[in-house]
């Protein structure tokens, strides 16, 4: 229960912070330069890192190849523009890591690289634009193990997972074989992927085994973020 506590509390103190931005005149740009950001975290070194979904891309199409995203989302186009940035306390922005899968939808909605977490120090980075329906047949939706020197290994195939632990009551008329993760949390030695569009919360240990905690699908309904007002 305190891991899915420390999920709500994570939404309730973004919306906090956001609201008060929005109503303080005290608010400034700290950094600049960044595609498509997406997750934030504090680092263990003191620095601000930031996932980027990049800028999508034509390069890749597998349309043929494998089950696609349905119209009018799909198909997906890929490129290779998403990265990880590190932002200093002076607000200086360097790429730690860059070259990883962007997906473009066909309504022009870009994924990459959705979140990024600290576990006892250690960098993990969750791929949301990946996978063979978002144009990318090499590269899974993942988490990664990032080192400082921006190097990675894969920890866990979420691609995999997924496919072949189908949820109950998955909607075809919105449907992404690969996922469409969304943000990952460290707590109690355990990060947590969510996934809004299969319904899901899925645990993955260091040692990249993935298990469902949380399958919202079995409501028999589909449940999926609310479009921003």
């Amino acid at each position: 229960m305190r891991t899915l506590r420390q999920l709500a509390w994570s939404v309730v103190a973004l919306g906090a912070i956001c609201a008060q931005a929005q109503m303080s005149s005290n608010v400034s740009v700290f950094a600049t330069g960044f595609n498509n950001p997406r997750g934030l975290k504090w680092g263990p070194d003191g620095n601000l890192y930031v996932a980027e979904g990049g800028t999508g891309g034509k390069g890749y199409s597998t349309v043929g190849k494998c089950d696609q995203v349905p119209p009018p989302v799909g198909p997906y186009t890929g490129g290779s523009s998403a990265r990880i940035s590190k932002v200093t306390p002076d607000g200086t922005r360097t790429t730690l890591v860059k070259g990883l899968p962007s997906s473009s939808a066909a309504i022009g909605d870009v994924q990459g690289v959705a979140d990024v977490a600290f576990l006892d120090g250690q960098m993990y980075a969750l791929i949301s634009g990946a996978g063979c329906s978002h144009a990318h047949a090499g590269f899974p939706n993942s988490v990664l193990k990032v080192q400082p020197d921006g190097s990675w290994t894969r920890l866990a195939d979420l691609s995999a997972f997924i496919q072949l632990h189908p949820v109950k009551n998955p909607n075809p008329g919105d449907f992404e074989p690969d996922g469409t993760f969304y943000n990952l949390i460290a707590a109690d030695g355990v990060l947590y992927a969510v996934e809004p569009n299969h319904g899901e919360i899925d645990a993955i240990t260091t040692s990249g085994v993935v298990t469902r905690l949380v399958p919202f699908s079995l409501s028999g309904k589909y449940i999926r973020p609310a479009k921003a007002a």
